[in-house]
């Protein structure tokens, strides 16, 4: 029995199972088995809408029992502790999982970039509980005193999107603090940096640029020019690295923790190792830039891998995974959202219309008709 394992049931582990099973349902051989420690698949890219309580935990969750079905999927519900390369085992917490090939899709986590107390005082959006525990702590401050000090650290696309949404819902006090000269430095598009700068400014939102974090301390925070802020709750958006399960595994990892992989995803020097999503390090062929870990590419590798597992199986060729990075599209509070697509600029209601509606066709791809229009209710 050729066992194939796929550690993590995010975008690019879930897709990957599923596309994989496609192809592979009819050959009595072969065995798929999905592991997560949670049982549901969960939509973090909209996850800043718990945070203030327009959503629920459970408007962004899905059970990968509904998901998965009668379909040839074996899921197994453990917390990946390491992967042994040289002997094909994948450790966990219920025991050990063997493959014939494995597919590591174990997302990202925080990177904290060495600030000192972070980890002790610092509220993350890593997942649909930490949102709702920050939904949680947004109250509490908030009760104890309307002019409470929300503090985000990072003006990227989670930071922009996550101050938005608390300053439009909770009509409160929210500073960012950016290390660069600017919003969304990442995006390169200055035109946006500064449009959505000046939106959110006239939210109510403070910014605070060229300053860095270096120390957390209880309700205050230290700079890099050395000068203090207070802050009664403080929500770190300003990096993420790749799972240290997986550059502890011995898989060879550059910037933020990330797996260099050839151009099958497959993981330099580890053969039958393919890397799908936040954990890859993915590289534009054309400028060689590195491109963002977002859930267009995250896809795009799941449907290449699923057919390179399928072909190693059966001995037929590989299929070359190309990236093609479309674009992005920010919400900056539920009124105004800006982006481009497939270099198309949309802004306005418009540009959120369009992230709702490539939302509805991931949710439709991994679970069908009825969970789509259920969402859409």
């Amino acid at each position: 029995m050729k066992q194939l394992v796929i550690l993590g049931a995010g975008y690019g582990g879930l897709m990957t199972a599923l596309k994989l099973e496609e192809k592979v349902r009819h050959l009595k051989d072969v065995k798929i088995i999905l592991v997560d420690k949670n049982e549901f698949h969960q939509y973090l890219h909209l996850s800043y809408e718990i945070a203030t309580g327009v959503k629920k935990v459970d408007d962004f969750i899905i059970p990968l029992s509904e998901i998965i079905g009668q379909k040839r999927i074996q899921f197994f519900q453990a917390t990946v502790e390491n992967i042994d390369l040289a002997n094909k085992i994948v450790r966990t917490n219920r025991g050990s999982l063997s493959y014939f090939e494995l597919v590591v899709a174990l997302g990202s986590e925080p990177n904290f970039f060495n600030i000192k107390g972070a980890e002790e005082h610092a509220f993350c959006v890593c997942s649909v509980e930490n949102a709702a525990q920050i939904k949680d702590e947004l109250k509490r401050v908030l009760a104890q005193d309307k002019d409470a000090k929300i503090v985000i650290g990072g003006g990227g696309f989670t930071g922009v999107e996550l101050a938005g949404e608390i300053a439009d819902e909770l009509n409160c006090c929210v500073t960012i603090i950016e290390g660069e000269n600017k919003l969304l430095s990442a995006w390169g598009i200055p035109e946006f940096s500064g449009k959505v700068a000046t939106i959110l400014t006239e939210m109510g939102t403070k910014l605070v640029f060229n300053k860095r974090i270096i120390e957390l301390k209880p309700n205050v925070m230290v700079l890099s020019d050395g000068s203090q802020m207070e802050y009664s709750l403080f929500i770190w958006t300003g990096g993420v690295q790749g799972s240290r399960i997986v550059s502890n595994s011995g898989l060879n990892t550059e910037k933020g923790n990330r797996v260099l992989i050839n151009e099958f995803c497959e993981a330099l020097g580890a053969p039958g190792v393919y890397v799908v999503g936040d954990s890859a390090l993915v590289v534009d062929p054309k400028t060689g830039e590195i491109l963002p870990q977002c859930i267009e590419i995250a896809l795009q590798q799941a449907h290449s891998v699923a057919k390179n597992l399928f072909a190693d199986i059966t001995e037929s060729q590989r299929m070359v995974y190309v990236p093609k990075f479309s674009g992005l599209i920010l919400a900056v509070g539920e009124k105004y959202g800006i982006g481009r697509i497939s270099g198309i600029k949309v802004e306005g209601r418009l540009a959120l219309m369009v992230k709702k509606v490539v939302h509805l066709h991931y949710i439709y791809d991994i679970a069908g008709l009825t969970e789509t229009l259920e969402t859409c209710l």
